[in-house]
């Protein structure tokens, strides 16, 4: 188990964690556990994608040390108004780190600032074979809602999609 002597910091994002952001983004697209995508991204574009967000979705980092353990992003459910309390929320943790608590600090720090940003519901869509996330969105109050069957290929394998949600009643209007 890896171990670290200082306390993880959770704070938002800065154009130069850009180049980490990308490697650990990278690192889920080799597993093939976390995304349905199989193509790497450049720290350019992690770059641009962290200077074009607006305010209202954040993205979270998790670092000891100044080494970014894991990062957490809430992105726009969809372009239609009628949404606009909802955010899609992704997760990367480090690959020698996943299972030590950072993803649940960033869960957890990611719900409050949802809650702070006005959002009403989170949504998520986990690999159904992804027991770890799973099991992080379980025991932080997430519901699975649906299943997408076969809805994405990891090489040649059709998998599941599992849809999860998070509600934020004190949001709701």
């Amino acid at each position: 188990m890896t171990e670290w002597t200082e306390p993880l910091k959770i704070r938002p994002a800065r154009p130069d964690d850009a180049r980490e952001i990308a490697r650990i983004y990278n690192q889920g697209v080799q597993d093939r556990m976390a995304t349905f995508e199989n193509s790497y991204v450049t720290p350019e574009e992690r770059y641009l994608w962290l200077a074009a967000r607006p305010e209202k979705y954040p993205v979270l980092v998790g670092e000891v040390k100044h080494t970014l353990m894991g990062w957490a992003s809430l992105a726009p459910y969809s372009p239609r108004h009628c949404y606009d309390g909802i955010a899609e929320l992704s997760i990367y943790i480090e690959r020698s780190l996943r299972g030590h608590g950072v993803a649940l600090d960033l869960m957890k720090a990611m719900q409050n600032a949802a809650r702070e940003k006005g959002f009403h519901k989170l949504i998520g869509r986990i690999v159904a074979d992804n027991e770890p996330a799973r099991k992080l969105c379980q025991v932080t109050g997430w519901h699975e809602v649906g299943v997408h069957e076969k809805h994405g290929k990891l090489g040649a394998e059709w998998h599941d999609l599992v849809l999860v949600e998070y509600t934020i009643p004190e949001n709701l209007k």
